[in-house]
């Protein structure tokens, strides 16, 4: 099966997005199919085994400004790319403005299939934008709907939404969650972890890896540090990413004297995530956000944490109540006070094996259930099935 997948990300940005739009590439050429992959060409060349790559020009290199430049410049450029490899199958993760570009199944045929991997009008109105943009978001995505002839969404949350609010056909979406990669994600020597870290190997550590953003509220969990150190010895925090709170927690670590206890180690490498998990004892997937009830996540950092076997503690928010009920992968805080998370970290510290038992059942859902070869068979099923309808 011949596959385009349109992503509009910069290749050299290792955020959740790229590396979500990566291994999906990656498992599709696994599974025989000829994938490629169009980008905007923010000037960084990438290499996937069995993808190839093209990268649209998109003038200015602002990732702002390719929001519509990238679908803009696909409009005239597919074209010519199409009558080259002839794709069956159109696949993207969801922008608003794709549209732009996938009108142009009307002349050539082929099969588009949208990813949904959370609502932006419900994240948009948590960061406070105006009504009249969120709306004309919605209005672009809803254009995009009903160009598409098959969804795929990570949770039966955003299955409902997208069925109830923009009349979405139930039968016309996959869910099926994200995953992890065993190849890269996976259980590694605690001490051998730290030593390359440079970190006390007696130490406790509690770990987040993800983008700073307001919704995932880490923030609210680091200004508890100088309390929480002194009721736990030996405590420290490893924040892995970057995002739009790092200089408000760059400003209160100076000013709270806590830079031997929270380190914030920004962007890293792909290949080097999971030296930062495995050299914790717990980690992180704070969500002090009760509208994201209205939607459905299923974190890409959630299934790498149970690849490597490490226990998490987090909120019950949109749907993740439901992986830890079937899994027993960690501790679910029924409680959006961040000072509530206190001691159920104090109690998990002091049972070590409680602490294994968790991180085993995830280790296990990942082996079985969330690898990305996993899901993107299943993903590969439908969409040979779709093929096959026309």
């Amino acid at each position: 099966m011949k596959v385009f997948y349109l992503a509009r990300i910069d290749t050299a940005n290792e955020d959740a997005s790229t590396r979500h739009v990566f291994e999906f590439c990656r498992e599709f050429a696994r599974l025989g199919h000829q994938v490629t992959l169009l980008v905007p060409d923010m000037g960084h060349r990438s290499e996937l085994p069995g993808v190839k790559l093209v990268y649209i020009p998109v003038g200015i290199r602002k990732p702002a400004l390719t929001f519509l430049s990238f679908y803009l410049a696909l409009f005239f450029i597919l074209p010519f790319v199409f009558i080259r490899h002839r794709p069956e199958i159109v696949y993207s993760r969801l922008q608003a403005m794709e549209w732009v570009a996938t009108l142009l199944k009307a002349g050539f045929k082929f099969k588009y299939v949208v990813e949904v991997n959370g609502l932006v009008p419900v994240e948009m109105k948590i960061m406070g934008y105006p009504g009249w943009w969120i709306a004309f978001i919605k209005a672009m995505e809803g254009i995009v709907f009903r160009l598409a002839d098959q969804m795929v969404v990570p949770s039966t949350l955003i299955r409902d939404h997208l069925c109830r609010n923009y009349r979405v056909p139930e039968t016309s979406v996959l869910v099926v969650s994200n995953g992890a990669n065993p190849e890269y994600s996976r259980p590694m020597d605690q001490l051998e972890c730290r030593r390359k870290l440079r970190l006390q190997p007696e130490g406790r550590y509690l770990v987040f890896v993800g983008s700073l953003k307001q919704w995932h509220g880490i923030e609210r969990l680091v200004y508890l540090m100088p309390e929480m150190c002194r009721e736990i010895p030996g405590l420290n925090m490893l924040i892995v990413g970057d995002g739009e709170k790092r200089p408000v927690l760059d400003q209160w670590i100076r000013d709270h004297g806590m830079s031997g206890n929270v380190t914030l180690a920004g962007r890293v490498p792909y290949e080097e995530v999971p030296v930062y998990i495995n050299a914790g004892d717990i980690c992180l997937a704070p969500y002090f956000e009760e509208r994201l009830n209205q939607t459905g996540i299923s974190p890409l950092k959630i299934f790498e944490y149970m690849a490597c076997a490490r226990p998490i503690v987090t909120n019950p928010v949109g749907g993740l109540d439901a992986l830890f009920r079937d899994y027993e992968i960690g501790v679910m805080i029924h409680s959006m006070e961040p000072r509530d998370w206190i001691q159920p970290i104090r109690e998990l510290l002091a049972d070590a094996g409680r602490r294994k038992v968790l991180g085993h059942n995830g280790y296990q859902a990942v082996q079985t259930h969330f690898s990305w070869e996993a899901i993107c068979t299943k993903i590969s099923t439908t969409l040979e099935q779709l093929k096959s309808s026309a």
